[in-house]
């Protein structure tokens, strides 16, 4: 993954360019030192000035007002909020018309924010002040009082709490009053930038030490970047959290959010002094200190699946290729391509305007359906539908490009994190954005009658604690779907979603990651050292789960590892430091679990007559007893020496016949 910087042979600004933020995903406005407001379109790569401010007009930061929802006002989506030198911030419409200036501050105001749900804003400035407004510039409190000035603060993703930066600290303070202050230094030079991302809750901070360095809101650091030579001057989570880019003098780092280094490109623009990104994730522009806007497009994204490999290569080309037959194609699509998703024999591209569905076995003729709005955040893929996520809300179509449902969850669905949501072949998932203790699951239609979004079937689970992540399991029988669950204690639970009275199941605790395989009912979890396989997670009995789970240990895997992905018992993880590695764990559980979906009963003993493995005579041993095959059962527990069980069954087959003989 790395960028594709671009920018216009000569600077449109006469001055330093000091902010930018984005309107829609192909329009930027920009503004600097030389009063201009200027408007880019990167379609037409065109550049069109705004306005021009007066002459004591000098901005030291802009944000455009957030896209809540789509019933407002375009007046009100385009709503700008420019904070400036003369300690003013100035609500400016669309067309660069000053609608109101308000006096904020004594010396600069250094920073203003519309707050996520629109309801306010919030100013920073050199008096050391941090106030809370009204939508219409009416002071609402004075939440911050110091005698150093705040160079930036932001809010957090709920809109209830503020982080702003006391020198070398930062400091997390909400709206309430009740509510404990969290302070922690957090660098050893003067705090230059942060941003604070709705996704995965972390904050990211960037300073004149040269480090950027992430954050938990407990302010337990998370990683810290290699020394630049320069200071930090501004950094930007992408909205899907997955990763951010920090710019300095002559420099730009895109990283995971773990912290590691995608890549490191050095223009010549001085220093980058803001950084925003497009909503869909893609691209981003970059305001910089020689005139220049910088415009970045992220490429050579790559995706696998089995033995399939597909990298965007180009704003609108993807590269596929069959690894094993060693044919490849290049796919070339008429619009800028957003999300991509590849998985279940199927590559689903989302352009600006379209969703194409390909099928690995014949790529070249798609499926086509129009979307209703080009914000993609994210695509989910199951083997039966697949799921878009975008500003509009959230659509789970078939294969055929019929729209199947439109649940609503409530909250804004471009905010949903990957781990906040989970696809299965008959059933949809969304963690509650505003109590993440409670989980929507939708039922989806499974036959050819399609319901309307007000006919699906939703169930709420609450669980005692927030919860983190989680993961539906895509195969087997409609009526006991399986979701794994990880709180924030990092505690595993399993749930049957379609139980009357669902009962939450504790697998184990301090799991930091999990995954379902896509072709059984097993359930892998990574630990800081070792991966562990539940292979019968649905065991109603704690020694039959103990059983049949198979652990292994694992090390240097480094800092917040991660499950990639798990087929035929190798489970591909992305350590701590972005490589990625395959283990092998439960290759024969899984294939006995295999043989078991398609009622190869005899082929699984057989597989476990060879191999002489306890632990897979303890699944086979649980599986059957789960599908009522009680001769085979009674061989599996035998060999794990459940002897009390045997006599049961024996005690079960004796009584069987004498009943069918009296009746």
């Amino acid at each position: 993954m790395k960028f594709k910087i671009s920018s216009h042979k000569e600077p449109k600004h006469t001055g330093v360019v000091v902010c930018v933020c984005w309107n829609n995903t192909e329009d930027v406005f920009s503004c600097g030192d030389d009063h201009k407001l200027l408007k880019w379109n990167l379609v037409n790569n065109e550049c069109l000035p705004v306005t021009t401010f007066p002459d004591d007009f000098y901005p030291t930061s802009m944000h455009l007002f957030p896209k809540t929802s789509l019933g407002g006002s375009k007046h009100q989506h385009d709503v700008i909020l420019i904070s400036t030198a003369d300690g003013k911030f100035h609500i400016v419409n669309h067309n660069g018309r000053i609608e109101k200036s308000v006096p904020a501050h004594e010396g600069a105001c250094l920073t203003a924010k519309w707050s996520p749900d629109g309801a306010g804003l919030l100013t920073a400035g050199e008096d050391g002040f941090v106030k809370i407004w009204s939508r219409n510039g009416l002071l609402r409190s004075t939440l911050v009082q110091s005698d150093v000035p705040c160079f930036d603060a932001v809010w957090s993703p709920d809109s209830n709490a503020i982080l702003h930066t006391k020198e070398n600290f930062l400091v997390i303070k909400h709206l309430s009053s009740s509510s404990k202050i969290v302070k922690w230094k957090a660098h050893d030079g003067l705090i230059l930038c942060t941003a604070w991302n709705a996704n995965n809750n972390l904050v990211v901070s960037g300073a004149e030490d040269g480090f950027t360095k992430i954050w938990d809101t407990f302010g337990q650091q998370i990683s810290v970047s290699v020394k630049h030579d320069q200071p930090i001057t501004s950094v930007s989570w992408s909205p899907a959290g997955d990763m951010f880019v920090a710019g300095s003098f002559n420099l730009t780092r895109l990283c995971n959010a773990n912290g590691w280094s995608y890549c490191l490109d050095r223009p010549s623009t001085g220093s980058i002094y803001d950084i925003a990104w497009s909503m869909d994730g893609t691209q981003l522009a970059a305001a910089c200190a020689n005139g220049h806007v910088i415009f970045a497009h992220i490429i050579d994204r790559e995706y696998t699946w089995k033995n399939y490999s597909c990298t965007q290569i180009g704003r609108k080309v993807i590269s596929i290729k069959d690894i094993v037959s060693e044919e490849n194609d290049q796919l070339d699509y008429p619009d800028r391509v957003i999300q991509i998703a590849l998985g279940f024999n199927h590559l689903v591209v989302a352009t600006v305007k379209q969703c194409f569905i390909h099928k690995l076995s014949s790529w070249n003729t798609p499926v086509t359906f129009d979307l209703k709005e080009g914000t993609v955040s994210m695509i989910l893929l199951s083997e039966r539908c697949l799921c878009v996520v975008e500003r509009a809300g959230i659509s789970v179509y078939s294969y055929m490009g019929r729209l199947l449902a439109s649940p609503r969850c409530g909250g804004r669905p471009e905010t949903l994190g990957k781990s906040s949501v989970s696809l299965g072949p008959d059933t949809l998932a969304v963690v509650d954005q505003t109590d993440r203790k409670l989980i929507h699951v939708f039922d989806l239609p499974t036959g050819l009658i399609v319901r309307s979004s007000t006919d699906s079937t939703v169930t709420k689970l609450n669980h005692k604690m927030t919860v983190s992540t989680i993961a539906l399991s895509q195969t087997g029988p409609i009526n006991d779907r399986q979701m794994a669950l990880l709180d924030y204690n990092k505690d595993l639970y399993v749930v049957s979603v379609k139980d009357v009275k669902p009962k939450f199941v504790k697998l184990g605790s301090q799991v930091l990651s999990v995954v379902w395989s896509s072709e059984t009912e097993l359930l892998v979890g990574l630990r800081a050292n070792a991966i562990v396989a539940w292979c019968c997670p649905r065991a109603v009995q704690l020694d039959w789960l103990v059983l049949t789970t198979v652990s292994k240990e694992v090390t240097d895997l480094g800092r917040n590892p991660c499950i990639l992905s798990e087929e035929d018992g190798i489970v591909r993880i992305c350590k701590g430091n972005g490589s990625v590695v395959h283990i092998s764990i439960a290759a024969f559980q899984e294939k006995l679990l295999k043989y078991v979906s398609t009622n190869m009963w005899q082929a699984a003993l057989q597989l476990c007559r060879t191999v002489e493995d306890e632990t897979l005579w303890a699944c086979l041993a649980v599986l059957a007893w789960q599908h009522h095959q009680l001769p085979v059962a009674e061989e599996a527990f035998a060999l794990i020496r459940q002897y009390h069980q045997v006599c049961y069954i024996q005690h079960l087959r004796s009584n069987v016949p004498e009943k069918l003989s009296a009746s």
